[in-house]
This record gives C-alpha cells, sequence and structure tokens, in this order.
C-alpha cells in the first residue's frame, strides 16, 4: 500500500523535476546570440560572405 510519506516524495520529485526544466528552458534563450557577417575575398577575387553565429550566455545548456 502507498504510505503518505512515499506520496510526498514523489510529489516533491516531480515539482524539483519541473522547476529544472523550466529553469533550463528559460535561461537559454539566445538572447545575447548574434550573428556576424564577414565579407573577404576568395583566390579568385570574389567577394564572400561568411555567416558566423556568435553567443555570450552565461548558461549554455
Amino acid at each position: 500500500m502507498v504510505t503518505t510519506r512515499t506520496l510526498i516524495l514523489i510529489a516533491l520529485l516531480f515539482v524539483i523535476s519541473f522547476s529544472t526544466i523550466f529553469f533550463i528552458k528559460s535561461s537559454n534563450d539566445h538572447k545575447e546570440c548574434d550573428i556576424v557577417i564577414k565579407k573577404e575575398l576568395d583566390t579568385n577575387g570574389i567577394e564572400v560572405a561568411n555567416e558566423e553565429h556568435v553567443c555570450k550566455e552565461k548558461y549554455s545548456f
């Protein structure tokens, strides 16, 4: 039979898991990310654009 202590433990684990997932999703929102476009000349003298994704996040999950 399931006791009250077991039910409290299951509920506590659920709350902690949900809180952890919510923290990860809200912290990893790419607000500090940017796309940098660098234009260079290749060996044939043709201008080539290189895109670079740059992130300066505090947490990276």
